[in-house]
């Protein structure tokens, strides 16, 4: 089965008047066994493209939802090896939307930044967004991402400047990810005001289309989010979802019952 890239995604979407809705979901939380379920969950509930999260034990950019479920990965000893291997299997199991595995920079360079590209694409990977790593430093990670046909997604604040924006332009490939505010991840339940002048003074700066994240958790929010965005990402919301469930099989389907009320209300 051929699976759609994330251009593709995020033209179809465009086209029929919406957002992407972006989904994410730490690698092997609650359990290792718990992730492939959930992916495949997500899917059939409709999200158009899924960030995987690599476990990391220092996640600075993550509010207490997300740290949380990182610390579970990294106390299973969850590598970036074991996330290549479980978006592998997903894939042998019918999973077709685009993956972005998000995580640290760390975690690339304990892999191997020569090895991480050409073993994301034979897993099935799609993009990678890596939160802390300045565009300055950027180009190396972001030609391989392109030469492997993957994306490579750098991030925008609030307190990025319009130089600053261009420069993150010219590394990025498939999306740039707009972080709705300053701060750290997690579900609120207002969007921060000014976001129109924010997205406003990014698309004047940027060419790629842009996703919106941090902060958003519901149906009314993906709504709102996609006047101004390309793609809206929803993610502690998620975590929580699964956190709050007993077993696999009510994860998986949680989630699914969930992305359909944020695509399919």
């Amino acid at each position: 089965m051929s699976r759609p890239t994330i251009s593709e995604v995020i033209a179809e979407r465009k086209a029929n008047n919406t957002a992407a809705f972006i989904t994410f979901v730490p690698c092997g939380f609650k359990t290792k066994a718990d992730t492939v379920d959930i992916l495949l969950g997500l899917q059939r509930g409709g999200a158009n493209i899924i960030e995987v999260g690599i476990p990391y034990s220092d996640p600075q950019a993550d509010g207490p939802t997300i740290q949380r479920a990182h610390q579970v990965g990294v106390d299973q000893g969850i590598t970036l090896h074991d996330v290549l291997a479980t978006v592998s299997e997903a894939r042998t199991k019918g999973l077709t939307t685009p993956v972005v595995l998000m995580g640290y920079y760390n975690n690339i360079l304990q892999y191997g930044e020569v090895k991480i590209c050409p073993d994301a694409q034979k897993a099935g990977v799609d993009g990678f967004i890596i939160v802390d790593l300045p565009p300055e430093e950027a180009k190396t990670l972001s030609d391989d991402a392109a030469k492997h046909g993957l994306a490579y997604i750098p991030l925008v604040s609030p307190t990025t400047t319009e130089e600053r924006m261009k420069l993150i332009d010219s590394v990025a490939h498939g999306f740039v990810y707009c972080v709705s505010l300053t701060g750290v991840t997690g579900a609120r339940n207002e969007l921060p005001p000014n976001l129109d002048a924010f997205m406003a003074k990014i698309r004047a700066n940027v060419k790629h289309p842009l996703a919106l994240g941090f902060g958003l958790s519901t149906r009314q929010h993906f709504v709102q989010a996609s006047a101004l965005a390309d793609g809206v990402v929803i993610g502690s919301k998620i975590v929580k979802i699964i956190e709050d469930a007993p077993d696999t099989a009510t994860r998986a389907a949680n989630v699914e019952a969930f992305a359909k009320s944020i695509v399919n209300p």
